[in-house]
């Protein structure tokens, strides 16, 4: 069984995780791009589909063009695993966004790989999975 202190570690790692996440969604839906990135070790990665962005410089790159009509993602159902200064989860998500000025909808799933770099948990890889993105008019059924 585990000692106090490292239950009580592990709790404050989901937590620090969990507000990681928070803190994306907001920094994502203010158009925060620096923000975002901050959020990624050196050697991050951010996959979707066959899109995927490497390292500090295209990431900078990715989500500098966020600011622009930023989309507004909700975070829900995240599941946590914590094994040391690593650890992985999903967590679900829904999006409003607006696209060539028409409202769309997109709903899926991230798998996210994270890093704690000096005290801090940071995203090493967030792999996005879509279950569906749409104009809102059509619906998602």
């Amino acid at each position: 069984m585990a000692s106090t202190e490292q239950r009580l570690q592990e709790l404050e790692d989901r937590e620090a995780i969990r507000e990681l996440t928070a803190r994306y969604c907001h920094a994502v839906a203010s158009g925060d791009g620096p923000a975002i990135v901050a959020m990624f070790t050196d050697d991050g990665i951010f996959e979707m589909g066959p899109r995927v962005v490497s390292g500090r410089a295209e990431l900078e790159g990715f989500y500098g063009a966020v600011s622009a009509s930023p989309p507004i993602p909700f975070i829900q159902n995240h599941v946590i695993e914590v094994a040391g200064d690593g650890a992985r989860g999903t967590c679900s998500v829904e999006i409003r966004l607006v696209q060539d000025g028409e409202a769309y909808t997109a709903a899926g799933w991230y798998e996210d790989t994270y890093r704690r770099v000096h005290g801090s948990w940071r995203f090493a890889r967030r792999d996005f999975h879509v279950f569906h993105w749409v104009p809102l008019k059509k619906g998602w059924g």
